[in-house]
């Protein structure tokens, strides 16, 4: 009986093998897919972090202090200055028409209110639309800033001949995670979950359409063996691919991994079941395979903005949120940054196991039926 039971499910392994090889949908989504997200996505983020930003200046104070933040804001590394205006109406239509990426305004009165000992104000304006770029122009204005003013309160101490104050308070700001403060060490992990979570689900759905819907060995064997088969078919070269696409890619790519691969390992295995058991379900519910590539296609986007990297999980809505308890990706792309980008222990990472494996055995158990549930249907 095992001896019959082994050849049925060799034979099977080996009739729909050789259907997927020559299946050129599945062929292209898994070869194209892999190697364009993973060598043209990360392209345009190369240089990690936004540095020499082309800034406008625009002094209407001309005084000493406004020469001095000047050169103080042409030493720092965040900015550039590319033009100065005479205006700030002329500064913001070349913001405008893309010549540059912000305005720094020093108003007149800027030494006057210094030197009074005053709150001097420099006004910075920039494309909020670039939330980065915005930043790097805010935070180098606003350090070039303290460093004039901690100069002008010395001198006005020094000429009231006041012994200048020490002590104080340092700030030193260090990032505790994202060390580099790149864009791909803290995107590149994540994203590369939900691509081989969506390239799986997308080659297993379309494989299970086909094997439903062919007149092939399938509809003499039982759901479980089935099953097993469409398992040992897909999960082999998602395996390889995870391998390659979490290890040597990142690796590329400098990006930093703090986690083990044992521990990672012990996060895919779980992970590879709940996403090949949803595929499965997915190509049970679908009766085109246009019709399931389109469904995967709309959810990316909103499973991307829902992981909780893009977007703080907390101030997401309660909808989004449930999809963690569905959806595999969801506690994979957390996980993965709780253990490679904040070096999180593993007791910080039961949550996600448990979830995890749960969804492989929810989606596992309902893949087994709807297909025991098909193969009744074809063969009344």
């Amino acid at each position: 009986m095992a001896q019959v039971s082994l050849r049925r499910w060799v034979a099977l392994w080996l009739q729909l093998g050789a259907q997927t090889l020559a299946d050129k949908p599945v062929r292209l989504t898994f070869a194209a897919g892999l190697i364009m997200y993973a060598l043209l996505y990360p392209l345009p983020y190369l240089h990690q972090v936004a540095t020499l930003q082309a800034v406008v200046l625009v002094d209407q104070d001309h005084s000493y202090a406004s020469r001095q933040l000047t050169r103080a804001l042409m030493a720092s590394p965040g900015v550039k200055l590319v033009a100065q205006m005479g205006s700030d109406a002329a500064a913001i239509a070349a913001v405008n028409a893309g010549k540059a990426a912000g305005v720094v305004l020093i108003p007149a009165g800027f030494d006057a209110a210094l030197k009074r000992g005053q709150s001097a104000t420099v006004v910075v304006a920039a494309d909020a639309h670039y939330f980065l770029s915005y930043g790097v122009i805010a935070e180098t204005v606003v350090k070039a800033s303290r460093v004039l003013g901690s100069e002008v309160q010395l001198a006005r101490q020094q000429l009231a001949g006041a012994t200048p104050a020490s002590g104080g308070v340092r700030l030193n700001v260090a990032p505790s995670s994202n060390l580099k403060m790149g864009y791909l060490d803290y995107m590149l992990p994540g994203l590369f979950v939900l691509i081989l979570h969506q390239l799986l689900l997308i080659c297993g759905g379309l494989t299970t359409v086909r094997l439903l819907h062919s007149n092939s060995l399938w509809r003499h064997n039982g759901s479980v063996l089935v099953f097993s088969v469409l398992a040992a078919l897909l999960l082999p070269p998602f395996v390889v691919a995870g391998a390659w696409y979490l290890g040597p890619v990142l690796a590329v790519y400098h990006v930093t991994l703090n986690g083990s691969w044992l521990a990672l390992w012990g996060l895919l295995i779980p992970f590879w079941l709940a996403t090949f058991s949803l595929a499965v379900v997915l190509g049970c519910l679908f009766q085109r395979r246009d019709s399931l590539v389109q469904m995967l296609m709309l959810v990316a986007m909103p499973l991307l903005f829902s992981a909780g990297f893009v977007w703080p999980s907390s101030d997401l809505a309660w909808p989004w949120l449930a999809l963690w308890g569905l959806i595999p990706s969801q506690p994979m792309i957390q996980a993965m940054i709780l253990l490679n980008q904040l070096d999180a222990p593993l007791s910080a990472l039961q949550w996600h196991h448990l979830t995890l494996w749960g969804q492989a055995l929810a989606w596992g158990m309902l893949a087994l039926v709807l297909l025991r549930k098909r193969r009744q249907q074809i063969l009344r």
